[in-house]
C-alpha cells in the first residue's frame, strides 16, 4: 500500500512539475500609457492616463497610489486647482470631478455646450480654481474653446476655429488676472482676452517664414508673455519662440539663439519673470531640455540621457517634474542641472531577457533594465538606466560583461551587473532612422554587432577583440530601407548576420570577408519578403532562428539554415522571438502571443495559445532552471515559476515577509515580518552585489508581526536586497532607494 501511494505521489509531483502553464510574472509599476500630468504644488501631483487609470502622489512623485475612477475611458488631460479639488477629460466630451482628492469622482459633459458634434480631440483642459476652468476641444476643422464658472459642471463656448477646409488648433492658454492670451499651430489664429476668456481679438498676424505649432504661452509679468513650440528638422524650421510685451496683441522672434535646433517644445515652466525652461523631444524621440536666464532672449539647449521624449513638465521653484513617453518620469530637483529618472517599471516594451550567474536582467526599448535576483525569474525589479537611444538587444560574456546594442551605432557595457552603463561605441547624431539587428559574443574578448544607419539603407558590422572596450567596422553594405534580424558568433571567426528577406551574411575568418549562407528547403511558396527576427545560440556549431513564417536550425556554424516544418496548423506563425537551453528545450514565440515548445531540437512541437490576442511578445529568454520567459510590448514579463518545493496544501503558511513600505523610499522605509513561533530571527540589507549594508534584526523574537525601521541616509540611490533568515526560512525581498 505504501508503495503504491509511493508511486500515486511521484506520478501526482510529476505532472505538478510538468503542467506548469504561462502566468504573468512582472507588471509594470504603472499598468497604462500616461497622458498628462498635473501638480498643485511640490508634494501632491496626479497622474492620468489610458483605461481610467490615475495615480497620486504626496511626496513629490518619490511614489505613487493607484485611485479608482470608476470609468475603462482614455483619460486625455487631467487638472487640478488645488489638493481637493481636480479634474480628468476624455476625447469624447466627459469630464469627471472630484472634491477629495480624487478619493471619488462625478461626471458631467463638456460635449453638451455643442450637441450637434461628435468631440474626438481634446488639446486642453486647464483650471485656474475651483470654479473656473478652460477646456479646448473639438474635432478637425472644428476646434471650439470653452469655459465653465461653476467647477466643470456646465460649460460655454467662447470662441472657435471652425472651417470647411482649413485644419486649425489652439494648444494652450495662460491669464494674468483678466488679461488672457491663446496660441495654436497658425500664425493668424492667436488671440488676447482683457475679461478672463469670455471675449478673444485676434492678435496681429505673425509674418515670418519661421512659424510652426505653438504648445506653450505663458505670462512672464503684467505686459510680457512668452511662446514657445515645435521646430522642424525635415523642413529646417528651428525651434519657435516668440514673445509679446503687449499682453499678446503683437509678437516678435525670439529664437536667433538656437543654432540647428528643430527639436519640439511640448510644455515649459518659468519660475520667474527671467529664469524658465522648456522640455520636448527631437525628431527621432529623445529628450529635449532648453533654459533661458533672460525672460526669453536667448536660450542654451541639450539632449538629456534618455530613450525617450516629454511631453509634459511642472515645475515648482527648482523641482521640476516631466512626464516622458511610455510612461516615463524624469525629475529635478536643482532646475534642470541634473536630472533624475523614477524607477518605475514601465508600460513598454521589455525587449531582451537574459539569465547568467544565477540573475535575471530585462531590458526594455526605452532603456529601463531590470533585475530578478534569485535567477528564478518570480520578481523582477527596477535597476537602471542605460542612456539615450533606443535599445533592442542585449548580451553577455562568461565574464560577468553585460553589453546593450543601440540605434545609431550606440553600444554600452556594464561590468557591475548592469548597475551602471558607460559608451564603448559612440553614437552617430541622429539625422536619420538608425534601427540594430543584434550583438553576440563568441567568447570574453570578440564579438559582433550588426544594426543600420542612414534611414535603414546601409548596413553595418562592428567587431570587438579587447572585450567590447572598441569596437571597428567590418561590413558596410547596402540595405533594403528597413531591418530586422539578429546577429550570432559561434566562434572568433565564424559569425552570421541575419536580416530582412531572409538576408544571412556569413563570415569564416573573423569578418574579413562576409558572404551569403545557404538556406536550405525553404518552401518555394514562402514569400521572399519574409524576414528573420531572431536566432538563439545552441553551442558552438548549433543555433535556431526564426522569423516571419518560418523557423530553421544550423549545425555548420551558420553555413547552412534548414527549413523546420513545425506542424501545427492554423497559426498565425508570425515569429518574432526564440531561445533555447542546451541542445532540446527551446521556444519560439509569435507576435501575437502564441507559444510553440520543443524538447528534441525542433523535431516535434507543442503550442500554448494562452496568451494570443492579449499581448504582443517583444523578448525571450530561459532560466538557468529551464523554465522560459517573455517581454511584451505593455511591459509585462511572462513566464514559468520553478517549483522549489513541495507545501503541504493544508497547512496556512504563517511565515511572511511583507514587502517594505514606501517603496521606492527616500530616506526611510518599513520593513514587517509576520513568525507563527518564537525563533531567532537574522534580518539584513545587501546590495545588488550582495555585499551586507546592515543587520537590522539579530536576536529571538516571539510570535506575531514585527515592523523594523531602515534608513538609507548615507546610501546612493539604487536597488537593493533585505533578507530574513530563520530556522526553517530564508526568503529575500527588494527595495528602491531614489534621492
Amino acid at each position: 500500500m505504501k508503495k503504491l501511494f509511493l508511486i500515486i505521489f511521484l506520478f501526482a509531483f510529476t505532472f505538478l512539475v510538468n503542467a506548469q502553464s504561462l502566468e504573468i510574472l512582472s507588471t509594470p509599476d504603472i499598468k497604462e500609457i500616461i497622458r498628462d500630468i498635473s501638480f498643485v504644488d511640490g508634494t501632491h501631483g496626479w497622474l492620468a492616463g489610458n483605461k481610467g487609470t490615475l495615480y497620486k502622489t504626496t511626496n513629490g512623485g518619490t511614489s505613487w497610489t493607484e485611485l479608482t475612477t470608476n470609468t475603462d475611458k482614455d483619460l486625455a488631460k487631467v487638472s487640478f486647482a488645488d489638493v481637493n479639488n481636480g479634474w480628468m477629460g476624455t476625447v469624447d466630451g466627459s469630464v469627471f470631478k472630484t472634491t477629495d482628492g480624487g478619493l471619488t469622482w462625478n461626471e458631467f459633459s463638456y460635449s453638451a455646450a455643442v450637441p450637434t458634434m461628435t468631440f474626438s480631440i481634446l488639446d486642453l483642459m486647464k483650471f485656474f480654481d475651483a470654479n473656473t476652468g478652460f477646456i479646448i476641444a473639438g474635432k478637425l476643422r472644428s476646434i471650439y474653446l470653452l469655459k465653465t464658472t461653476n467647477g466643470g459642471e456646465t460649460w460655454a463656448v467662447k470662441d472657435s476655429l471652425v472651417s470647411a477646409t482649413l485644419l486649425r488648433r489652439w494648444y494652450d492658454i495662460t491669464f494674468n488676472g483678466n488679461d488672457g492670451v491663446l496660441v495654436g499651430d497658425k500664425k493668424d489664429l492667436q488671440k488676447h482676452s482683457t475679461d478672463f476668456g469670455e471675449t478673444w481679438t485676434l492678435s496681429t498676424a505673425i509674418v515670418d517664414n519661421f512659424f510652426r505649432d505653438l504648445k506653450y504661452v505663458k505670462f512672464l509679468t503684467d505686459t510680457d508673455v512668452i511662446a514657445m513650440g515645435e521646430g522642424n528638422e525635415f523642413s529646417g524650421v528651428m525651434v519657435p519662440v516668440y514673445k509679446s510685451t503687449d499682453k499678446g496683441l503683437t509678437w516678435t522672434k525670439k529664437s536667433q539663439s538656437f543654432t540647428n535646433i528643430f527639436d519640439r517644445v511640448r510644455s515649459g515652466y518659468f519660475k520667474n519673470s527671467l529664469e524658465g525652461v522648456a522640455v520636448g523631444s527631437d525628431g527621432f524621440s529623445k529628450a529635449f531640455f532648453t533654459r533661458t536666464v533672460d525672460g526669453g532672449e536667448t536660450w542654451s539647449s541639450t539632449a538629456l540621457d534618455f530613450a525617450f521624449g516629454l511631453q509634459a513638465l511642472y515645475g515648482n521653484g527648482d523641482f521640476l517634474f516631466a512626464l516622458g513617453t511610455s510612461g516615463h518620469f524624469i525629475y529635478s530637483n536643482d532646475f534642470g542641472n541634473n536630472w533624475q529618472i523614477l524607477p518605475l517599471k514601465a508600460p513598454t516594451s521589455v525587449v531582451s531577457i537574459k539569465f547568467f550567474d544565477n540573475k535575471g536582467f530585462a531590458v526594455s526599448r526605452n532603456g529601463d533594465v531590470y533585475f530578478n535576483a534569485d535567477g528564478k525569474g518570480h520578481e523582477w525589479s527596477y535597476l537602471s538606466q542605460a542612456g539615450k537611444n533606443v535599445s533592442s538587444a542585449m548580451t553577455f560574456t562568461s565574464n560577468n560583461n553585460l553589453f546593450i546594442l543601440k540605434e545609431n551605432r550606440h553600444i554600452v557595457k556594464s561590468t557591475d551587473f548592469a548597475q551602471t552603463w558607460r559608451t564603448v561605441s559612440e553614437p552617430v547624431s541622429s539625422n536619420a532612422r538608425n534601427l540594430v539587428g543584434g550583438i553576440d559574443f563568441a567568447d570574453d574578448n570578440t564579438g559582433y554587432a550588426f544594426f543600420s544607419q542612414n534611414d535603414y539603407s546601409e548596413y553595418y558590422i562592428l567587431k570587438t577583440t579587447d572585450a567590447g572596450e572598441t569596437w571597428n567596422q567590418s561590413l558596410m553594405t547596402a540595405g533594403p530601407g528597413y531591418i530586422s534580424g539578429d546577429m550570432i558568433a559561434f566562434d572568433a571567426d565564424n559569425a552570421v548576420a541575419l536580416g530582412p528577406d531572409r538576408w544571412a551574411l556569413r563570415t569564416t575568418d573573423g569578418g574579413a570577408n562576409w558572404a551569403q549562407a545557404t538556406l536550405n528547403n525553404f518552401p518555394a511558396g514562402l514569400s521572399l519578403g519574409t524576414d528573420f527576427e531572431q536566432v538563439a545560440k545552441i553551442d558552438n556549431q548549433r543555433a535556431f532562428a526564426i522569423g516571419e513564417k518560418f523557423l530553421c536550425l544550423t549545425t555548420d556554424k551558420g553555413a547552412n539554415w534548414n527549413y523546420i516544418n513545425h506542424g501545427i496548423a492554423d497559426i498565425d506563425s508570425g515569429f518574432y522571438k526564440v531561445a533555447f537551453s542546451g541542445d532540446s528545450l527551446g521556444y519560439a514565440a509569435e507576435y501575437n502571443g502564441g507559444i510553440l515548445r520543443t524538447t528534441d531540437l525542433g523535431n516535434s512541437w507543442s503550442y500554448d495559445s494562452t496568451f494570443v490576442g492579449k499581448f504582443l511578445m517583444f523578448g525571450a529568454g530561459i532560466s538557468q532552471t529551464g523554465k522560459p520567459f517573455f517581454g511584451t510590448s505593455s511591459g509585462y514579463i511572462l513566464g514559468e515559476r520553478t517549483i522549489v518545493g513541495i507545501k503541504d496544501n493544508f497547512q496556512p503558511e504563517k511565515f511572511v515577509l511583507k514587502q517594505n513600505y514606501p517603496n521606492p523610499f527616500n530616506p526611510s522605509t518599513k520593513i514587517e515580518f509576520q513568525l507563527s513561533n518564537k525563533e531567532h530571527v537574522l534580518l539584513k540589507v545587501y546590495d545588488v552585489l550582495g555585499r551586507e549594508i546592515e543587520v537590522l534584526v539579530n536576536e529571538i523574537k516571539s510570535a506575531g508581526v514585527h515592523s523594523i525601521d531602515f534608513t538609507g541616509t548615507k546610501l546612493s540611490s539604487g536597488v537593493y536586497m533585505y533578507t530574513i533568515t530563520t530556522a526553517n526560512r530564508i526568503e529575500t525581498k527588494k527595495m528602491i532607494l531614489t534621492k
